[in-house]
């Protein structure tokens, strides 16, 4: 079981005092994220054209690799056992997702912080068990694409709130600017802390703080399993993450993105960038 003090260490916690955020604004970013992300995949599933018998194997494999990890009181509260039962564990999550008064989200500890924690700890789990359960059932190829249409769906989901908070209305709102506070927005949601180094009209750039869900998947399964994954993932999703952003907002003939370092992939930090393209 976590001590107080080492729930409170965590990175997740770190970033949220910069930002300014109390943990309780979060919880249901990382609760209700993973129903979403377990909802995509099974989507993502389907218009991947993969068969019904493999769609089972995948899932399958997905919980016992996350129920593998040895974390009891993820696999407690989420009911996931040695055979897990797919068919309730998606039921689960299905509540988790349409009730933010669902018992289990706050079940994952004696308080928000505890339960906080152990959400962050179950989405870098499960994202980790999703494409490596997909990859070894359908190869990497197919495993991307599913995977990236999967974040794609958060970054388009968040966009219309995300548009309205920095005064987005359509595409000749867009300056250099609002990105730099569109990008601050989406990395602060999820509790990553923003701190911009290049500010100008033709360049927006970026270094980000420490991220809990790399550093929680790296603590968790070791450092040589996680970067296994994150080396085949993160670069590919990151970029097609903010290009569907920038696609959606109408810009991207005007504007482009890239991310220069990725802490996941073996850098010291996270830098992120938006240019002009002419």
């Amino acid at each position: 079981m976590a001590t107080q003090d080492k729930i409170l260490s965590n990175w997740i916690f770190k970033e949220l005092e910069q930002i300014g955020t109390p943990p309780a604004e979060h919880i249901f970013v990382w609760s209700q994220g993973l129903a979403l992300h377990n909802q995509n995949l099974r989507d993502g599933l389907k218009t991947q054209g993969v068969s019904g018998a493999t769609q089972r194997r995948i899932l399958a494999d997905l919980w016992k690799i996350f129920h593998d990890a040895g974390l009891d009181k993820l696999n407690a509260v989420l009911g996931v056992s040695a055979e897990p039962d797919v068919e309730a564990i998606d039921e689960l999550l299905g509540g988790i997702l349409s009730d933010q008064a669902h018992p289990a989200i706050l079940a994952m500890g004696a308080d928000v912080d505890e339960a906080l924690y152990h959400w962050v700890r179950a989405f870098a789990l499960y994202d980790y068990a999703n494409f490596t359960s997909l990859e070894r059932h359908i190869g990497a190829k197919d495993a991307l694409a599913i995977f990236m249409a999967m974040w794609e769906a958060f970054a388009l989901g968040a966009l219309d709130h995300v548009k309205q908070a920095v005064g987005i209305a359509g595409p000749d709102d867009v300056t250099m600017a609002k990105l730099g506070q569109l990008s601050k927005s989406y990395w602060e949601s999820i509790g990553i802390s923003y701190h911009p180094t290049i500010d100008t009209e033709a360049v927006h750039e970026a270094e980000l703080g420490d991220c809990a869900y790399w550093c929680n998947m790296r603590e968790m399964l070791g450092e040589e399993s996680a970067r296994t994954m994150t080396l085949q993932t993160q670069a590919h999703v990151s970029i097609n993450y903010y290009d569907a952003v920038l696609k959606a907002l109408g810009v991207f003939d005007r504007y482009r993105f890239r991310m220069t370092s990725f802490a996941c992939c073996g850098d010291d930090k996270c830098v992120v960038r938006f240019e002009r393209r002419d």
